[in-house]
């Protein structure tokens, strides 16, 4: 039996009941995907540098990567010495391995900077940390998910990328509307869904996978819009999201929204992929005419994941809630770099590395021994209820001073004039990030600022003329030259 029938074996009747109803003959394109992997994709992060210079570093690396045709900011690898994920590159924050459809609806949103950004199921944080490098870490994205282990992994590619501008809660996403009543300029819901869209890297969802399961997601999404909607102020944008295929996930949901609130579907143009409309009915179900303004992204037109992205903008104001135990506002401190007692260790580190002062002036910061850095507006939206974490943490205080951390290099780290070391080679960075001591002419004594090729790369200690690395562990060993 081939591989082909042997997929095909395994498709539960409702789901290829659903496919042919969706799709007619085309459903089999859908289940050739099935356990398939498409070539891996990926962005930089120009929170850490432009595309030339964090290019160069993972070229270096003997990874081989080309521009996805259509996509300015989007590349597809094409050759690998080791996996990707396990990159100098990666662990750096340099980029971010995402489907270009899981892209799509930070694009289609278009946040801009200084505006409040409402991310309801945020983690892991594909699409939290593309928005915040989109509005340079300005403005506000108040990120959300109710399963902690995920936001571990969000909390963990925040710092990693360098985002500075994200505040963190744990909630159900429906309370949002209420607690956060008209706050947000834009929205970005993208729930848990059934995931059919991902059945090329996914093929367990097949185990699972039911319609009376997506029924009911669909309620729960259905209660996750009107939240998102609520939360939206007059005017505002949303995107609506899923990576799966079912109407009721999706056209719906929607529709439902349509329905029931003041808001309107807005044309959706994605130069370079392939997309179809919104469905306006299926199975008997009839939709909004408007629907055809969403799109579906089918996998196997783009060789991406499969996706359904709807936009929509809320045209007028809604009446107020009424709420029976509302959350009081938490008081959060924050200070500028004048104000003390952050200021003593800003200048510290300022004369040390002899940084301009008005760099730290961008920001605004909270001090509990580590010093966290936040984007101005993050100070000023209100908090009911203390985040799980927000800011990047760029430092420590010390008995004598302040240490910067990898993540306080990486961002101001390109302005300091003095203790600074550019490494010459790749083969003493390599010995550098697996946290060997270097011999190496420095001039002073202290922390110094390691760079290579001018791109800052982490932090070491210098005592008599010998470098002491102080990069993170990774958990494993890099290896950025050949091996023998």
């Amino acid at each position: 039996m081939n591989r082909t029938n042997e997929t095909a074996n395994k498709i539960p009747a409702d789901l290829y009941k659903l496919m042919d109803s969706l799709l007619g003959a085309e459903k089999s394109r859908i289940f050739e995907q099935v356990g398939q992997k498409l070539d891996q994709t990926f962005r930089f992060n120009p929170l850490k540098g432009g595309n030339d210079l964090l290019g160069g570093l993972l070229a270096e690396q003997g990874f081989e990567f080309e521009p996805v045709e259509g996509q300015t900011a989007v590349f597809r690898l094409r050759a690998a010495p080791s996996s990707l994920g396990k990159s100098l590159s990666h662990f750096l924050g340099h980029i971010y391995v995402q489907d270009l459809a899981s892209m799509v609806p930070p694009l289609v949103l278009a946040p801009r900077p200084g505006e409040r950004v409402l991310d309801v199921s945020a983690a892991p944080g594909s699409k939290t940390t593309q928005m915040a490098a989109m509005i340079n870490n300005q403005g506000v994205i108040l990120g959300n998910d109710v399963v902690l282990k995920r936001l571990r992994s969000l909390t963990t590619n925040l710092q990693r990328m360098g985002v500075l501008n994200t505040t963190l809660f744990k909630w159900f996403g429906e309370q949002f509307g209420n607690q956060y009543f008209e706050q947000f300029d834009r929205v970005l819901l993208d729930p848990a869904c059934s995931g059919l869209g991902t059945l090329h890297k996914s093929p367990e969802v097949l185990s699972w996978w039911t319609r009376p399961y997506c029924a009911k997601l669909s309620l729960s999404q259905k209660k996750l819009i009107a939240s998102a909607i609520k939360a939206l102020r007059p005017g505002g944008v949303m995107t609506y999201s899923t990576c799966t295929l079912t109407p009721e996930e999706n056209e719906g949901v929607v529709d439902y929204a349509l329905r029931n609130f003041p808001v309107v579907l807005e044309t959706i143009k994605l130069p370079g992929l392939k997309t179809r409309p919104g469905l306006t009915r299926f199975e008997g179900e009839q939709y909004s005419p408007d629907i055809r303004k969403a799109v579906r992204i089918y996998p196997f037109e783009n060789q991406t994941e499969g996706f359904f992205i709807a936009r929509l903008r809320k045209t007028m104001a809604l009446e107020p809630p009424a709420l029976k135990k509302p959350r009081s506002r938490v008081q959060m401190e924050f200070q500028t770099h004048k104000t003390s007692p952050v200021k003593k260790y800003l200048d510290f580190l300022s004369e040390h590395f002899q940084i301009p002062r008005e760099e730290f002036g961008r920001y605004v910061y909270s001090f509990r021994n580590k010093i966290v850095a936040v984007s101005k507006e993050m100070a000023e939206i209100p908090y009911f209820g203390r985040p799980l974490q927000f800011g990047l943490t760029i430092g420590r205080a010390m008995d004598r001073g302040a240490k910067f951390s990898t993540e306080g290099c990486h961002l101001l780290g390109g302005t300091a004039r003095h203790m600074v070391l550019d490494l010459p080679d790749l083969e003493t960075l390599e010995r550098f990030v697996n946290r060997e001591t270097l011999n190496l002419d420095v001039k002073g004594r202290g922390q110094v600022i390691v760079k290579y090729r001018n791109c800052p790369i982490g932090y070491g200690i210098c005592e008599d003329d010998r470098l002491r690395s102080s990069f993170p562990k990774a958990g494993w060993s890099f290896r950025l030259t050949p091996g023998d």
